[in-house]
């Protein structure tokens, strides 16, 4: 291992995408994350995406660079080997819904007398309590709840984003106070409970833009329409390109370059704040003049004129695009050289602590159980015993 958390051990109970996506993260980063699910009723999203084996592909996406221990937490004496775990660990990651974790006995205040170092992150749908807390949550609900689906609406009608959005920048949110954590750690050498919502993370997401016109409060200031109404994709003659063009320079290069440097000089438009009080006659004129040039006619020009553009590609394309293969994105794992999988490297490249060599294949159920309890102080007898049980299952 190597990365700039090398050395930090992660217990990752979570499920799904928002908790795992996390430790994923920070496997890549170096941090040795041990995934932890039930050998009989493993993590769910080993049956999303396309199935290979016993493995769907949003799992393999959700949980590279992780060791597997299959242990059965409901299952007497499971909780004796937790607590093993985390006397040795650094942090434990779940996304229980709330009062699970007393139930089970895995609460900060019961860990703690175990290790009284260690970072607890729960990860909650609402929050811990409320009216809604206690809910099974998904990400359209949190996308429901956030006014995210409300901010996609076309004619009326909402729409989710289709993408688990809420799910995706909650894992990051967690994964980057995790690592806020660990740095208090290192100042005052004493763990701590992280709760962080989904709700909570949606509505920190939301805030900068969607909801901007709920910011002020009090007298002096007129809502506007939201920025994002400048961002809908851009019919050519043969496609569609993304065009942003904000400030007075950009709408200026725009005018040039589809050849309307008369509107330069109409009132409506003169200044960013008409432009957005009066986007929708805005987009109107300018609509027509784009299907007058293909997609890469028209990017072209942009680029001439320094407005930001781009070509908008399907998912099919994607891989192939010569910006992501520039930037050597996409990377291929393999296991034992007779599978592999590709998937987007760690965005972050770190000049003196590179995490190049962390990137693992995703781990099969169980397929480190003997290897971690080793680690952690289990002798063969004992490892044995608990899987006479049950408890654990072994590869």
């Amino acid at each position: 291992m190597s990365g700039p958390l090398e050395g930090v051990k992660i217990i990752d109970l979570s499920t799904i995408v928002s908790g795992p996506l996390a430790g994923s993260l920070l496997g890549d980063q170096g941090a040795d994350v041990i995934k932890i699910e039930s050998p009989n009723r493993p993590d769910n999203a080993r049956f999303m995406g396309p199935i290979r084996g016993e493995n769907g592909a949003l799992f393999a996406a959700a949980n590279r660079s992780k060791r597997s221990l299959a242990l059965d937490l409901k299952k007497e004496g499971s909780l004796d080997v937790i607590f093993k775990l985390v006397e040795g660990a650094d942090v434990i990651l779940d996304n229980f819904r709330p009062g699970i974790l007393k139930k089970l006995g895995l609460d900060y205040e019961n860990l703690k007398k175990y290790n009284s170092k260690i970072i607890q992150l729960s990860i909650t749908g609402y929050g811990v309590d409320g009216p809604y807390s206690k809910r099974r949550v998904y990400d359209p609900l949190i996308q429901a709840t956030a006014g995210i689906a409300d901010a996609q609406s076309i004619d009326g009608k909402p729409k989710f984003v289709k993408t688990l959005m809420c799910d995706k920048i909650t894992s990051l949110t967690a994964a980057q106070s995790i690592t806020a954590a660990l740095y208090a750690r290192e100042k005052n050498n004493e763990g701590q409970k992280i709760n962080l919502s989904m709700l909570d993370t949606a509505l920190y997401f939301m805030w900068s833009d969607n909801m901007y016109n709920y910011t002020w409060q009090g007298d002096g200031w007129e809502p506007i329409p939201n920025i994002a109404d400048f961002y809908e994709p851009v019919k050519t003659k043969d496609g569609y390109i993304a065009l942003v063009a904000i400030n007075d320079v950009e709408f200026a290069g725009v005018c040039k370059a589809i050849d309307r440097e008369d509107l330069l000089t109409d009132e409506r438009f003169s200044t960013m704040q008409n432009r957005m009080k009066n986007v929708m006659e805005m987009q109107k004129i300018l609509l027509h003049s784009y299907t007058l040039f293909t997609s890469k006619e028209l990017v072209e020009r942009m680029d001439e004129n320094d407005v930001p553009s781009a070509i908008i590609n399907k998912l099919s394309e994607v891989i192939d695009d010569s910006q992501v293969k520039n930037n050597k994105t996409i990377i291929s794992l393999s296991k034992d050289k007779k599978e592999s999988m590709q998937s987007p490297r760690s965005p972050a490249q770190f000049s003196a602590t590179s995490c190049s060599s962390n990137h693992k294949y995703m781990p099969n159920l169980g397929e480190h159980s003997k290897e971690v309890l080793l680690e952690y102080g289990f002798s063969d007898d004992e490892i044995n015993n608990l899987a006479n049980q049950n408890i654990i299952a072994i590869r």
